[in-house]
């Protein structure tokens, strides 16, 4: 049996959240109101040396997190002190544990839960030769656009759709009704692709399709070219502004690309960061995004600065989410 729960904290209650000032009044994107959708996952976070199963490494670190892109998207949103509802699904017995993170971090949660389910999970694993991550969506793959309150996306001003777990589960049928939920409002609806695993479960063609009425996308590099079928980041960003009015394409050190119909697409460089680790760093990206995005939509670059801006704050620890 599938129940529905939900329980809210107003952001910014416990005095966290508050971005800086940007010099110019008000805190760009101060008095939006931000919808995220997505999935919210419990996760295991290892960094070792060993690079080939049945070796046994003592010295590896693991941690336990909580992640999923979702989470971590609403998260630095709070961080950067905007209000911010999250719409989510886990499992029963985890409800009021991530609620209680989500709201420390200036999140007003609206988790529903599924008995059948198990709250999703993700491992990541961090070798000497790169990154390896394995996911279950479980309960974050079921949720559905009837779990999506139509009272959140009447107030909101921006809605925003991401997640593995979230966007492949139902297929491009399921996108495309997330996104035909939340656009029939005044919010302008942003989607991350959040994986080359989502393009290649989904289709490129099918996920494109979904993609009507989504007003920016969020592609990295890796899911821009297998949806475009380019294999230039320019060429993949100008393709898909065929489908979606604002393109804007992560390419990690070398900053974004952005584009819009009819025009050259325009790379905006990154901010200079220390990497410590890169979980996470799309999704602050886009959180910055956003929030200059909302209140200043023509000037696309300056959103893009500010969402390398904290991307790079993201890249500075371990974890996708705002450090306590």
């Amino acid at each position: 049996m599938s129940t529905s729960h939900e329980h809210g904290v107003p952001p910014g209650a416990n005095g966290r959240g508050r971005a800086p000032s940007t010099g110019r009044g008000r805190r760009r994107g101060a008095g939006k109101r931000f919808l995220v959708v997505g999935d919210v996952l419990d996760g295991i976070l290892v960094e070792t040396s060993a690079s080939a199963t049945g070796v046994h490494d003592p010295a590896a670190s693991i941690r336990h997190r909580s992640v999923g892109a979702g989470g971590n998207t609403a998260t630095w949103l709070g961080w950067l002190g905007v209000h911010v509802d999250l719409v989510a699904r886990t499992g029963v017995d985890d409800v009021h544990r991530h609620e209680r993170g989500l709201a420390d971090a200036g999140v007003r949660a609206h988790i529903r839960y599924d008995a059948l389910s198990s709250t999703g999970s993700e491992v990541s694993v961090r070798t000497l030769d790169g990154r390896t991550s394995m996911s279950d969506p479980a309960a974050a793959g079921v949720l559905s656009a009837a779990d999506v309150p139509a009272d959140l996306v009447d107030r909101a001003d921006i809605v925003h759709l991401t997640g593995t777990g979230l966007l492949t589960g139902g297929g491009a049928q399921r996108v495309a009704e997330l996104v035909a939920r939340v656009r029939g409002g005044r919010a302008r609806v942003s989607l991350d692709p959040s994986s080359v695993a989502v393009v290649q479960s989904l289709g490129a063609r099918d996920l494109l399709e979904a993609l009507a009425g989504v007003d920016v996308i969020f592609p990295g590099r890796a899911e821009a070219l297998a949806l475009s079928g380019a294999s230039d980041l320019r060429e993949a960003v100008r393709r898909l502004t065929e489908h979606v009015p604002l393109v804007v394409a992560t390419d990690g050190a070398e900053g974004s690309v952005v584009g819009r119909p009819g025009r050259t697409p325009q790379r905006v460089a990154a901010t200079p960061a220390t990497v410590v680790d890169t979980i996470g760093a799309g999704d602050a990206f886009a959180a910055g995004f956003l929030r200059a995005w909302a209140t200043d939509p023509v000037r696309i670059g300056s959103a893009a600065h500010e969402g390398s801006r904290v991307a790079a704050r993201a890249l500075g620890f371990v974890g996708g989410r705002p450090p306590a």
